[in-house]
């Protein structure tokens, strides 16, 4: 159940934070602008619904990486959660070079020339996970006191 929680969780916060970088692409902010090719010829739902794909499944990478080490797919202390997210910003940062260098969105060709790729791929996953995993631990929490 935790799992399935946690792939939702995230599925809706990569959803989400498309249409906010959606909205923020008509305006020069952090250099935000240059993602404007890549929104203008799709629907602002398709264009999330890819963010909320190339999260998941940069997510379930993550969830069976950490499986391979410690048998479980989600931390359950704080070390482990330590690691996690940390795995997280890496397996993010891979992903995002990845995403650039295989041209998987050719539209992107402007952002990554400006902003480059890795960093902010890294934390975008470790945002989504964090926000995740936080959302996880008080739903848990609140289930272990009714």
């Amino acid at each position: 159940m935790n799992d399935i929680l946690f792939l939702s969780s995230n599925a809706l916060i990569g959803f989400t934070s498309d249409i906010v970088l959606n909205h923020l692409s008509n305006y020069k902010i952090l250099n935000l602008h240059t993602l404007k090719p890549y929104f203008q010829n799709k629907s602002t739902f398709k264009a999330a619904l890819y963010a909320m794909i190339t999260v998941l499944i940069i997510v379930v990478i993550i969830m069976q990486i950490f499986q391979l080490y410690y048998n479980k797919t989600l931390p359950e202390n704080t070390k482990e959660t330590i690691l996690y997210l940390l795995l997280t910003f890496i397996v993010g940062y891979i992903a995002d070079i990845l995403i650039h260098k295989l041209n998987i969105f050719p539209k992107l060709k402007l952002y990554y020339k400006v902003i480059g790729s890795g960093l902010w791929g890294g934390l975008a996953i470790l945002f989504s996970v964090s926000i995740s995993l936080l959302l996880l631990y008080l739903y848990n929490r609140y289930n272990d006191e009714q």
